[in-house]
């Protein structure tokens, strides 16, 4: 498993234990994080507020990698299905497509994109 591979893995197994200390160790002030739904980050701070925010809608929430590829040289995709439920029990589920850049044992980018 190459590094890039390694290091948007352990994302992903982060974000799933909501553990935004991990997640920090991973980024860096340069970071960016681009969403359809949740908007445009530039830095760890910033990115790790809007992480905190969205996982507190959710009493549990899971990202289920469907297959995940080093498509070049330190840019990984992951196809996800992710389910959350809300704390009046209703029920969210969403697909989609992250890319996790990394470079330098770092994760450079984050961006998400719906299923076309």
């Amino acid at each position: 498993m190459t590094k890039a591979l390694e290091i948007a893995t352990l994302y992903v197994k982060l974000s799933n234990k909501s553990d935004f200390v991990g997640i920090e160790n991973l980024m860096t002030k340069a970071t960016t994080y681009s969403s359809q739904t949740t908007g445009v980050y530039l830095g760890v701070s910033d990115i790790l507020a809007m992480q905190r925010v969205f996982h507190a809608k959710f009493t549990s929430l899971k990202w289920r990698v469907n297959s995940v590829e080093e498509m070049k040289p330190g840019v990984v995709l992951f196809d996800y299905d992710f389910m959350g439920e809300l704390p009046n029990g209703e029920k969210v589920e969403a697909s989609g497509l992250e890319y996790v850049i990394a470079y330098q044992g770092k994760i450079q980018h984050v961006e998400i994109r719906s299923k076309q």
